[in-house]
């Protein structure tokens, strides 16, 4: 039998992120991650078929992910947005524009008023009735699911071929590739420390090893105690967490709250974790977005949970 500590739930990517968010002021992400393939493979898989379906460039996008969003800005295709989601508020630039709804709901009548040439759908975070209604308006719909730190950069390519700024976008992504290898070539060597990822406190919601959260925690050296569990995101209880006692809790905080989800374990200073004061929170628009500035929150991860090292001594 499993452990009676650990509930089950099986949950799609719109039911979680309407679940967390009805909690905090920022998308958490709990995304079904696909295999790990190499980015020049699924690179050449999708630009295939970004070239026979798609008029290259685009010259009037809208987003439909905050993600997306920061990776049109990154690429130097910022001004080719015309729409982009509630929620995407990265770089500053990006408040300036028309609002095409949220994740819960989209404004089907200003999408449509926006005329876009490209619409960038997030194959998990949006509703595919979404996406399916936009096609029937006539509108062209390219959806992505970033699940891996190699997809994140396949994606940055595949941008770039969609808005023909491929030189950028592959500056760009070999940038993001080197600093994640730099990173993982300091750490993940490193004396191994048993790391717990809360994603949130009521329930107390985690991620297995499939998850990208648990490829940076392997990536800084660490490893996720909840890395087994059978689906991509479950409840613990307080009991079971108790009973895993890791050497270091992860959560993450946002600039509008005034505490990380983290410090409710204070309350068991015989954890190790607590005891060694190791409750460490990452900003939480870093970790919860599949763009590239996830390498700020490996960068901070890697950095504390080394810190953690020192006083596990």
């Amino acid at each position: 039998m499993g452990d009676p500590n650990i509930h089950f739930r099986p949950i799609a990517i719109g039911q979680a992120i309407s679940a967390v968010c009805g909690f905090l002021s920022t998308l958490f992400f709990l995304l079904i991650v696909a295999g790990c393939r190499s980015s020049d493979s699924l690179a050449s898989e999708i630009d295939h078929a970004v070239l026979s379906q798609f008029e290259v460039p685009a010259e009037r996008v809208i987003s439909l992910a905050p993600h997306l969003t920061e990776i049109m800005f990154h690429i130097g295709a910022g001004e080719s947005l015309v729409g982009v989601m509630a929620s995407s508020d990265f770089p500053t630039a990006a408040l300036l524009l028309p609002r095409v709804g949220s994740h819960r709901l989209l404004d089907l009548e200003k999408i449509v008023s926006l005329k876009p040439d490209l619409v960038l759908g997030w194959k998990e975070g949006n509703h595919e009735a979404d996406l399916s209604m936009i096609r029937r308006l006539g509108f062209n719909v390219f959806e992505s699911n970033p699940g891996t730190l190699q997809e994140i950069a396949a994606l940055i390519r595949q941008l770039g071929l969609l808005m023909d700024n491929t030189q950028i976008a592959e500056s760009q992504a070999q940038n993001f590739e080197r600093k994640i290898a730099e990173l993982r070539g300091r750490y993940a060597k490193k004396r191994p420390v048993r790391v717990f990822y809360q994603v949130w406190d009521h329930p107390i919601y985690t991620l297995n090893g499939t998850h990208v959260v648990s490829q940076l925690i392997e990536d800084c050296g660490g490893s996720n105690v909840f890395a087994e569990l059978p689906t991509i995101s479950a409840v613990v209880s307080v009991e079971a967490v108790l009973n895993a006692d890791p050497d270091v809790i992860v959560g993450s905080l946002t600039e509008t709250e005034n505490s990380s989800p983290v410090s409710m374990w204070s309350q068991w200073p015989a954890m190790t974790a607590v005891a060694s004061q190791n409750l460490i929170s990452i900003d939480a628009d870093h970790i919860a977005r599949m763009g590239p500035r996830i390498v700020l929150a490996m960068t901070e991860l890697c950095e504390k949970m080394d810190l953690a090292r020192v006083r596990l001594q």
